[in-house]
């Protein structure tokens, strides 16, 4: 393609297709299966118009803060010009500086909403409306439409799925509709047997409130103590306040121990159910599914989200045990055409007939894969192909819940369930954890284990496991020092060497052995001096693109004449030369680390 833009992707004839459509249009709304890649089509569109001057400045809207730093890296990456995030966690000020500084702008609509004097007066013509059937009614997307449309010379929409009582005011809204429809030949190769999407179900302030009263007061107990409080988060960030508050009115040692927290549960701005918006908003998203189930681990929710949602004839499971009426009965509704709704706590995944769905939506994530597989079975067995299949996962982000889900996917990945969830956006996902707390205090300063834990306000073991978990993904790495194994990030990397410099010299004369793992594989076994090593090293990260896993064993004498044997491990992502490089300073640099207290503890072994 011509022009000073260049994509780095090669566009599919579909893809040239629909962004011709859209940009003959000039305001159009392309509807195409998720997979079908039609973000590329929205950076086709932004090409032809920056090239040709018709747009000057382009806004891009995406439904929730992970999708916003997604697709203005993948807008950076692709199209090779720089895409500005832009959301509420920013301050006003910085964001009015963004807005105005943008050539391409990434937000949510809620942002772009509450910002709307600051991008009207930016000088942005042309805008991409992302997951646009969100488009009317109350929704943000439709607030800030209202506010600032008459500035969109160019208007382009994007959508999996239009349902067809939004389809007028979309219309009027954003432009002309067209479907490339999942069957057509030349996108059906693209489409997965289902689709798993990610709906976020954020914490109001006196939600969070709650949260961080029941954080600090886990820093209180220890062992099973400890556990009890634990528990309860992951109710109340998982289910809700309701199950949480089940739970409290009982005569047990939980309650005994959060006492204080009951008070805080009956404040007016608490929702029993923080995920039921959410649930509400998947169910009109996919208007037209044949049957839903909604997996939930809790009777009490379950029970009232089938009495929230009459609308749907629901059916609620909750086993044998408990249910008032006879489970036979109760599975021949379910199996009825008028029912829509299949609520079910665990005694649904297995064991029972329960119909075939189209829409599953996980409520209460669990890390367990065989409850995985058992309720993914639910959509995965549907036979007869009569459309496209689709499981949603409502989330609490920020909070155990964003862990519980990762894990949970990648548990799956791991036994052989090809989840259909991009690995980018499982990245940015993993910065919605409790473990961003983590990557959040190391982005400015390295730091050792203990020290983190107290500035992030969590037990040591939580810290010890979400750093082992990050350092897996390559997100943070450490040296050893007299602090016992430092923490850092990529970004901290400058800020490593100013601190802890002495443990990044190398000595010149000292020989170590050194072995390379991927994924416990070993690739090579190198003996020889700081420089030799690191240059044939770094042609074999060249070669096999990562390392999990770094063993050194090296000699240094002690001032009595004799040789101290040290056995050191690194084991992290590595994927870069520069990481590489600190882990053989550091290696080398073991002179240093002999005259310190912690190396026994920290490197023999």
């Amino acid at each position: 393609m011509s022009g000073k833009y260049r994509l780095s992707l090669k566009p599919r004839d579909y893809q040239v297709e629909a962004a011709e459509w859209a940009l003959r249009e000039g305001s159009a709304v392309v509807v195409m299966p998720t997979g079908s890649g039609k973000t590329l089509i929205s950076l086709i569109w932004v090409k032809r118009l920056l090239e040709t001057g018709r747009a000057s400045k382009i806004l891009f809207l995406e439904p929730t803060r992970i999708l916003v730093e997604q697709t203005a890296k993948y807008i950076s990456r692709v199209l090779g010009v720089k895409a500005l995030p832009i959301h509420g966690r920013y301050p006003r000020s910085r964001r009015i500086d963004l807005w105005r500084r943008a050539r391409i702008a990434v937000a949510t609509p809620e942002t772009a909403y509450n910002d709307h004097d600051i991008v009207i007066g930016s000088g942005y013509n042309a805008i991409v409306i992302d997951e646009c059937h969100h488009t009317t009614g109350k929704d943000a997307y439709m607030k800030f439409m209202e506010k600032a449309r008459d500035i969109f010379r160019w208007r382009l929409g994007l959508s999996a799925y239009i349902p067809p009582t939004r389809r007028r005011e979309i219309e009027n809204v954003i432009g002309s509709i067209r479907e490339w429809h999942w069957s057509d030949e030349r996108i059906k190769k693209y489409v997965p047997e289902w689709i798993g999407e990610i709906y976020e179900a954020e914490l109001n302030d006196a939600e969070r409130r709650v949260l961080d009263v029941l954080e600090e007061t886990r820093l209180n107990y220890t062992g099973r103590e400890r556990m009890l409080v634990n528990l309860a988060i992951r109710w109340f960030v998982r289910d809700g306040a309701l199950a949480l508050m089940e739970s409290l009115d009982r005569e047990t040692h939980l309650s005994q121990l959060l006492t204080h927290i009951k008070p805080l549960l009956r404040n007016r701005g608490i929702r029993p159910l923080h995920k039921l918006p959410s649930l509400i908003r998947v169910l009109a998203d996919h208007e037209g599914f044949h049957k839903a189930i909604v997996f939930v681990d809790r009777v009490i929710v379950c029970r009232r989200i089938a009495r929230e949602l009459k609308g749907y004839n629901p059916v609620a499971i909750y086993g044998k045990a408990r249910m008032k009426e006879d489970i036979r009965h109760v599975l021949s509704r379910a199996h009825r055409v008028d029912t829509k709704l299949i609520v079910s706590t665990s005694a649904g995944e297995e064991g029972l007939d329960l119909p075939e769905a189209d829409l599953l939506v996980i409520w209460s994530n669990v890390a367990s894969p065989l409850r995985f597989i058992q309720r993914h079975g639910r959509i995965l067995r549907l036979t007869g192909r009569r459309g496209l299949k689709f499981v949603v996962y409502i989330v609490t982000p920020d909070t155990p819940d964003m862990d519980s889900l990762i894990d949970s996917l990648e548990t799956a990945r791991r036994t052989g369930i090809d989840v259909p969830v991009d690995e980018e956006t499982l990245e940015s996902l993993w910065r919605r954890t409790t473990r961003n707390r983590i990557l959040v205090v190391l982005e400015d300063k390295p730091l050792p284990e203990d020290w983190i834990s107290e500035l992030v306000n969590m037990p040591r073991d939580m810290v010890r496991e979400g750093l082992r978990k990050l350092a897996s993904k390559g997100m943070v790495y450490y040296i050893y020092t007299y602090h016992g194994r430092t923490y850092f990030t990529y970004n901290s990397l400058h800020q490593l060497v100013e601190e802890y410099g002495e443990y990044l010299d190398p000595d010149e004369d000292l020989v170590a052995k050194v072995k390379v793992y991927t994924d416990n594989i070993e690739h090579r076994t190198l003996t020889g001096r700081y420089r030799e090593v690191y240059m044939r090293l770094r042609r074999v990260l060249e070669k096999y693109s990562y390392f999990t896993r770094v063993k050194a064993v090296i000699q240094v004498p002690l001032p009595t004449g004799a040789l101290q044997q040290l056995i050191i491990h690194y084991v992290f992502r590595i994927d870069d030369p520069s990481i590489l490089d600190i882990v053989l300073r550091n290696i080398y640099s073991a002179r240093r680390l002999v005259e310190t207290p912690f190396f026994k503890l920290d490197i023999m072994g």
